[in-house]
């Protein structure tokens, strides 16, 4: 089980750096879904769902967020993963997380609605992020041009 939990940490650390993950500015609600990357990592290290339910569970996430995929796992990477780290190696934690409640867990994620961002922050924060946002843009075809 550590070794699939070793496994799981090393490949979503790799997809990290291939994506050149930083946290810049990463939303304050992101902080809402915490609890729910954290059981959806631990419900995957126990084999509770599927590599597909775990990527169904994360993007749809990402969209309840109104997010980006790369934002959730910033998020995901600085604030989550140290968390499920602890409990996939302590064998009193991870039983807590049984079938039952990773089949609720993953049912109440899917019938999560998008949260609207503009009802949770001001015109400045949403242009901030919009800005960042262009930035990394810029950046990624800057380096993919350069490929070619």
């Amino acid at each position: 089980m550590k070794r699939i939990f070793a496994a799981s940490t090393s490949l979503f650390t790799g997809l990290a750096l291939a994506c050149g993950a930083h946290v810049h500015n990463t939303l304050p609600h992101y902080e809402n879904y915490t609890e729910s990357l954290v059981a959806m990592s631990v419900c995957k290290v126990n084999e509770h769902i599927s590599e597909e339910q775990s990527a169904i569970w994360f993007k749809k996430l990402s969209w309840v967020a109104n997010g980006t995929d790369e934002e959730l796992f910033e998020h995901y990477t600085h604030f989550a993963a140290d968390h499920v780290n602890k409990i996939a190696q302590d064998d009193e934690m991870r039983p807590k997380w049984s079938e039952e409640y990773c089949a609720e867990q993953f049912y109440d994620v899917m019938a999560m609605d998008q949260v609207v961002l503009e009802e949770l922050y001001d015109e400045q924060e949403l242009a901030d992020r919009e800005f960042n946002r262009q930035i990394k843009l810029t950046g990624q075809n800057s380096s993919s041009q350069e490929r070619s």
